[in-house]
């Protein structure tokens, strides 16, 4: 049985649910009036989300147990195309050497979800959304389009939409999973959007928070007598870097807005159920009418939903379980335990690699000019996908020194280095943003002062800090790295550029060498710093602060957690506890500003103070909001 949301193609699964009928399923889900039936059953879905991409595959029985036990009766999963196909051709399910790829066994995922007896809704895209970079596309396919997530929202308001697009899509679709055996819909805001994202004859479904019964009013009259569901009840929602860490919604409107739809008698998925994490470069990007115009998004998608990144129960949880008792007699096991969290002792970082050394055991490639990230002629022609970009020249500084010039816009925070010494000034509040090096700034400029006169190795590094995955056509086609220009010394435009792409791709921290001892003094520019953690009984969760380093990420034993910002909100970073191992664990600071002291475990979250301004998650808002005209 399979239900399928085109514009973001859902697929339904049953897991030999013995909740509607036993065994294996006899028939698709089906739509009979205003009811959704299953093996002849009529059924009410009850759905949460899950990516199994973003929970450590050892922690999902734990968070699968957790959702059943809630008295939900489905799990929802996106498919993410970008992990799945890193190279056009190459495909991981599970079964390659990459630190990701245990993650990425989506049958594994489904056989725990059957064992939990739960559905399944899977969403494979090809386009995700879901706050992930580049909305789950490949960076090597910059030059497709961008419609099948919400495709309502797609576009502009004055042009057309491309149904023959959404045509296409549909029969690509079906000539793989008829529509005999699956029950496909489409899924937006139709208060806002009405059909726009609809295909003719296929279901429409609502994503909500607070409007619900607006939206169901909407679908009744675009879809009489048919089944309602919310396929996104939005729980929670996400935070940016630099922005205040959204306020909760409040528990009391989330219970009203649940009960509404369950006194309606709909169909729902929570989005989310637990979030999870966006390890490594993942995490996705909002672009924005306002400055600072564009928003990146944090490691943590925590996302004040029912379970935490960690798994640990909510009042949303408990709310959501007592009223789910009142609407259905499933019987529901109990709750599994909460899982132990520790602190262990802080890490000292007492190895060290300079920039110079770690470019020096990576490949580069020699180009006249610079060019974006992704169009670099490396990883069999896909281009630089993740991570940071560093661009090598020398230069002739006048004796009366000079002007460096970016031509346009940054992608998406750039670093001056002058013989390696990091000139430019670091980022790490919103304030510096109208500064040298950023994505606000068009055509960046940096005086290098006569003391500078004379022949220097220059350097720009540049950070990728997370492509679009929700925005107009146009938010799509921005490429990484120094993508719109030349870089000038005073009027003349520098050439014969060494390209270093620095990917931190699984295993590359392993095979580094020429590790030296540093000691205690402060680190001033981009290095690498490696500590030990030794843990003498067997591993539990842990979070860790690595914010006395600036900006960078953290690696342990070699996996990429994600990123860490003083600028906030969020302060520590989740480690899942399956990443550690009794003895020895290595843990590695790739650190961007430089900085001083060590890396502290702590046995709690912070992911940053409450928003002030009072903006209601789940509205779009920018919580930074100074208007600008943008340059």
């Amino acid at each position: 049985m399979c239900i399928n949301k085109m514009t973001k193609c859902h697929i339904l699964a049953t897991a030999s649910s013995t909740a509607f009928g036993g065994g294996y399923r006899k028939s698709g889900l089906e739509q009979e009036g205003s009811c959704f039936t299953l093996n002849g059953y009529s059924i009410r879905i009850m759905s949460g989300a899950l990516h199994y991409f973003r929970v450590h595959p050892d922690q999902w029985s734990d968070r699968l147990a957790k959702l059943r036990a809630a008295g939900l009766n489905c799990v929802e999963t996106y498919v993410p195309w970008n992990l799945h196909e890193p190279r056009q051709g190459h495909f991981d399910f599970g079964d390659t050497e990459d630190l990701m790829s245990p993650f990425l066994d989506l049958p594994a995922f489904l056989r725990e979800a059957q064992k939990q007896d739960l559905l399944v809704i899977v969403r494979p895209g090809p386009y995700i959304c879901a706050e992930w970079d580049f909305g789950g596309l490949p960076s090597a396919r910059l030059s497709l389009r961008q419609v099948e997530n919400e495709y309502g929202s797609f576009g502009y308001s004055d042009l057309p939409r491309d149904t023959n697009y959404l045509n296409s899509i549909y029969q690509v679709m079906t000539s793989v999973i008829p529509s005999s055996e699956v029950l496909y819909f489409t899924s937006d805001t139709p208060t806002y959007r009405s059909d726009l994202g609809a295909i003719k004859g296929v279901l429409q479904t609502a994503n909500a928070q607070t409007s619900v019964l607006e939206e169901f009013k909407e679908l009744d009259r675009l879809q009489p007598n048919s089944p309602l569901m919310v396929t996104e009840f939005w729980s929670g929602w996400f935070d940016h870097w630099m922005e205040p860490h959204r306020n909760r919604w409040p528990e009391k409107e989330f219970s009203r807005a649940l009960e509404e739809i369950l006194q309606r008698g709909a169909s729902f998925n929570f989005y989310m159920f637990c979030g999870g994490t966006n390890f490594g470069f993942l995490a996705g990007a909002n672009v924005q009418r306002e400055w600072p115009f564009y928003a990146p998004d944090v490691t943590s998608y925590d996302y004040d939903c029912l379970l935490t990144e960690n798994g640990d129960y909510t009042p949303k949880y408990m709310i959501t379980k007592q009223l789910i008792s009142q609407y259905q007699t499933l019987c529901t096991p109990a709750p599994p335990e909460k899982s132990p969290r520790v602190s262990y002792d802080d890490i000292v970082l007492n190895k060290i690699l300079n920039l110079n050394e770690l470019i020096g055991q990576l490949p580069h490639v020699k180009s006249p000019n610079v060019m974006a990230m992704e169009d670099l002629p490396i990883n069999d022609g896909n281009g630089q996908s993740y991570g940071y970009t560093l661009y090598r020249t020398r230069i002739t500084v006048p004796k009366g020194g000079a002007t460096v010039t970016i031509s346009g816009h940054v992608r998406d925070l750039a670093l001056l280095l002058v013989d390696l010494k990091l000139v430019s000034p670091c980022i790490n509040e919103p304030r510096d943003l109208d500064g040298f090096g950023t994505w606000v700034k068009r055509n960046s400029t940096f005086e290098l002062s006569s003391e500078y006169s004379g022949i220097h190795t220059l350097d720009i590094l540049v950070e990728n800090m997370g492509r679009v995955n929700f925005g107009k056509p146009h938010d799509f086609t921005m490429k990484k790295g120094l993508s719109e220009g030349p870089v000038l010394l005073g009027n003349e435009e520098l050439q014969d550029w060494l390209i270093y792409p620095i990917e931190f791709k699984s295993g590359d921290i392993d095979r580094l060498l020429g590790w030296r001892s540093y000691a205690d003094e402060e680190v001033v520019g981009p290095a690498l710093l490696q500590g030990d953690l030794e843990i003498q009984d067997e591993p539990e969760d842990t979070f860790l602060d690595a914010c006395g380093w600036g900006k960078g990420a953290v690696f342990v034993n070699g996996f990429n957690l994600g990123r860490f910002w003083t600028a906030g909100p969020q302060k520590t970073l989740y480690v899942p506890r399956p990443l550690l191992v009794k003895g020895l664990n290595k843990i590695t600071v790739w650190s961007q500003y430089g900085g001083q002291g060590v890396v502290k475990s702590k046995d709690s979250h912070d992911l940053g103070a409450e928003n002030p301004t009072g903006v209601t998650p789940g509205s779009g808002g920018p919580l930074i909001n100074i208007c600008r005209t943008h340059e």
